[in-house]
């Protein structure tokens, strides 16, 4: 991504076969972290006149939250993340096709880098973000390697995407919702009593048509 935009990240989610009533999400993210805590903004381009003006509005909020903040802390640097975990993040696989991917690296027992990724099309963000933080959990364990519970890895990583994650949430549970009552109203149907009232229905519509009534 361009130096000017640094903070910056291209969200693209949209519906997928797993969650085909998901909200489609499109936007640039902004994150800043300063002192430990973790400062995260979304910018939609439906909100934004397109994603020029979705960017042009975070680049505006960024430069005004970073000339407000004390500069960043001197030292070494830790593995690029913008979940809080380290080794974890959020990244479109292949810019401007909205595949985006939770990745994850670590450093093997044999001291040889690895890494794996989850779609976030097949699993959604929020399960992907736990298949990355169990699978980080196990494998810098199996390396011997001092490493986080995976659910303290997982609430923190979820928190600069808050936003998304409720939405998918959201939409997952009107998803069950309607489940419900599709299963509910089903089982009426086909209750006996309902069988039944079908049945008269239809011996009375045939009398009537063959001697009137």
């Amino acid at each position: 991504m361009a130096e000017k935009h640094h903070h910056i990240t291209r969200i693209d989610i949209e519906p997928s076969e797993k969650y085909p009533k998901r909200h489609p999400t499109h936007g640039w993210q902004v994150r800043v972290r300063r002192e430990g805590n973790r400062l995260s903004k979304f910018f939609a381009d439906a909100r934004n006149d397109g994603s020029v003006g979705a960017l042009e509005a975070a680049i505006v909020y960024r430069d005004e939250l970073l000339e407000g903040l004390p500069p960043p802390a001197a030292g070494p640097r830790k593995a690029w993340s913008n979940t809080g975990v380290v080794g974890l993040s959020v990244r479109d696989k292949e810019k401007g096709k909205g595949n985006t991917v939770v990745q994850l690296n670590w450093v093997g027992a044999d001291g040889k880098r690895k890494g794996a990724s989850y779609s976030v099309e097949k699993w959604g963000l929020r399960q992907a973000l736990w298949n990355g933080c169990l699978r980080l959990h196990e494998e810098r364990g199996a390396a011997g390697m001092r490493t986080e519970e995976p659910h303290v890895m997982f609430a923190r990583a979820q928190e600069p995407f808050a936003e998304r994650i409720q939405e998918e949430v959201e939409v997952e549970q009107a998803e069950e919702r309607r489940i419900t009552r599709e299963a509910a109203a089903e089982a009426r149907f086909n209750a006996p009593e309902a069988k039944e009232k079908r049945e008269e229905k239809a011996f009375d519509d045939l009398t009537r048509t063959l001697f009137g009534g």
